[in-house]
């Protein structure tokens, strides 16, 4: 940890403000919006590896915590499985992949999403394409946890679309999230790819998640989630262009 300066502290504390609080509002965001703005000063890799424990561990307590509205959602478990091969090539991509081709494909996988949410806010699925959708969904939302740390971009336009309550959308994003971060954490840990320094860093990161995300619910009582959504994905699309052109012309 002796290398990272105090620029990068600053970052990662920035990062992890910022994704906290907006999980605690939307009860979405922690790598989405702490991953880009951690990558563009610290690079994707670091940035993925700091994330794994936070993300594991606020998402399992919201899992439990919502698991009555299970039955809602009830493609979990086949998306999770099919995603756990997903996440395995996933992290042989950001073991061995360079910095320019992980901070491109992350920087694409946002703009992807965000182009979805703009053009389809209220897209809804039918049950066969419910149906049909289930495996390509569970195998991109692994292979992106394991390479970038964010399977977002291919789950929430699918969980959006399925038109379940406010409880089960954030049960099936916490409990997905949560099962691909335990795998990867669980493969990298295997290839010994987690430096001591990396888990240092990541439990320090848990701490100031879970110092975070109950500002975020507190500040529910006074910001409209729509309004906050529009600032995030403001964010997200100046970082994730800010990587791009970081990777390419920088």
């Amino acid at each position: 940890m002796a290398e990272l300066t105090w620029n990068a502290w600053m970052v990662i504390g920035l990062a992890l403000a910022a994704g906290a609080v907006t999980k605690g509002i939307t009860g979405l965001g922690l790598p989405s919006v702490a991953i880009p703005i951690m990558a563009s000063s610290l690079g994707v890799e670091q940035a993925v590896m700091i994330m794994l424990l936070p993300t594991l561990v606020t998402n399992a307590w919201l899992s439990w915590t919502l698991r009555d509205a299970s039955a809602e959602v009830p493609e979990l478990r086949r998306i999770i499985l099919i995603g756990i091969p997903g996440v395995a090539l996933g992290a042989a991509v950001l073991y061995l992949a360079s910095e320019r081709f992980l901070a491109t494909l992350l920087s694409v996988w946002v703009l992807v999403y965000l182009a979805v949410r703009l053009l389809h806010p209220e897209l809804l699925l039918s049950e066969k394409a419910r149906r049909q959708l289930v495996v390509p969904v569970g195998f991109a939302s692994g292979v992106l946890q394991g390479s970038t740390g964010i399977c977002a971009p291919a789950l929430v336009p699918y969980v959006d679309a399925l038109g379940v309550g406010p409880r089960a959308y954030v049960f099936a994003f916490a409990t997905v999230f949560m099962s691909l971060s335990l795998t990867h954490l669980t493969i990298l840990g295997s290839i010994q790819a987690y430096s001591a320094e990396q888990l240092v860093l990541s439990l320090l990161a848990v701490i100031l998640a879970m110092v975070f995300v109950p500002i975020g619910n507190w500040l529910r009582n006074f910001v409209r989630p729509e309004l906050f959504g529009v600032l995030i994905r403001t964010v997200l699309f100046v970082t994730a262009a800010r990587l791009f052109y970081g990777a390419w012309f920088g």
